[in-house]
């Protein structure tokens, strides 16, 4: 989901949540072609060619295998969260959330008319006894989690957290949505593997999309998942209708997956990100000391930050607008309106300097 950003030459924007425009491959892109049967109607699930090349990365990147069989070609994972939903929603419908949670899927849950429950998480994630006792009351539709380099927290679930949710919703035989779009950009070592990895007979779905790790116009993402909700989302009336989604962009991006090219640009993805999160981590440290608390991320594209002193950072973000920098205020992220003294910082979007830069416009505000 893209947030239309109007950026003025003089802001510095936090806010937002896309790749940097100097970091998208277009030297990659533009020698691509593709072949005639790439412009007709495409399989259901996606063209079989890329689908074994998609696979054939994912279980290289994940250290677990991963069949063609499991993979279902989405138009991003906007479009794969949508369908989920389409199939999911019912009159009066309660989904469990993390608190907080990304902002724009707690907006696509209430105009799909869910009500929607969030739950306490703590440094490994979602709470697993908050959890089983929040599916024992409410019921719900499925549980959505975003397991690996949360949005916006950066938590990372451990394998143990991982292992006691996949068990919660194969006992309770509820479906568990992991929204995993920041699964591959890891700074360091790998973290554990998809929720969809752990159980094939548990109602587990994984999301996952080309938008953060290559160009998110190429609208290409994918789910991965077995049991009765997959084999719905394969065969709806949708793909039935108009064929496979995103035939094109998956044929040019199945070239850069076979010769290389998109492991080593990703390659570099993680290296400049982990760089510029570096020196945001750096800066703010510098400019705020014990004021402001956060971790150092190990992956994706956000810092989450939250100042000691209880200070409304909702009710301040239009002076922080008028210095030159913008942030996301962590209230927007929580579906209880909590977390009013903690931001969302994007670290993927500017260069080292302007990162450096927006730091100080952040203290002429608030140090």
């Amino acid at each position: 989901m893209t947030v239309q950003v109007t950026q003025p030459t003089h802001l510095l924007d936090l806010a937002v949540g896309h790749p940097a425009p100097d970091l998208l491959p277009t030297d990659l892109i533009r020698p691509l072609a593709v072949e005639q049967e790439y412009l007709a109607y495409g399989q259901q699930a996606g063209a079989d060619a890329f689908r074994q090349k998609l696979s054939a990365w994912l279980t290289e990147d994940y250290s677990q295998p991963v069949s063609a069989e499991e993979l279902l070609v989405t138009n991003g994972s906007s479009n794969a969260l949508d369908m989920i939903c389409s199939h999911l929603s019912q009159p009066g419908a309660t989904i469990l959330v993390e608190d907080p949670s990304y902002f724009i899927a707690l907006k696509l849950f209430k105009a799909r008319g869910f009500e929607v429950i969030a739950l306490p998480m703590d440094e490994e994630g979602i709470q697993p006894a908050a959890l089983e006792q929040a599916i024992e009351t409410y019921h719900p539709a499925f549980i959505y989690t975003i397991p690996t380099f949360h949005n916006p927290t950066g938590i990372t679930q451990t394998h143990q957290r991982r292992q006691a949710l996949v068990k919660l919703a194969k006992d309770h035989h509820c479906p568990l949505i992991a929204d995993e779009v920041y699964q591959s950009l890891y700074f360091g070592d790998k973290p554990p593997a998809p929720l969809a990895c752990y159980d094939r007979s548990a109602p587990v779905i994984s999301i996952g999309s080309f938008s953060k790790i290559l160009a998110p116009g190429l609208r290409l993402g994918w789910i991965q998942g077995n049991g009765e909700l997959f084999r719905r989302l394969k065969n709806s009336a949708l793909l039935q209708s108009g064929g496979g989604l995103a035939p094109v962009t998956s044929a040019l991006v199945g070239g850069l997956l076979a010769n290389g090219e998109f492991q080593k640009n990703l390659s570099y993805l993680r290296q400049t990100y982990a760089a510029r999160s570096e020196v945001l981590c750096a800066e703010l440290v510098s400019v705020f000391g014990g004021q402001l608390q956060f971790h150092q991320p190990d992956g994706g594209y956000f810092l989450w930050a939250s100042f000691t002193d209880g200070r409304d950072l909702a009710s301040s973000r239009q002076q922080a607008q008028q210095a030159g920098v913008n942030y996301l205020p962590g209230n927007f992220c929580s579906a209880n309106d909590r977390f009013h003294s903690s931001m969302r910082l994007c670290f993927a979007w500017y260069g080292e300097k302007e990162l450096a830069a927006a730091c100080k416009r952040l203290g002429n505000v608030f140090a």
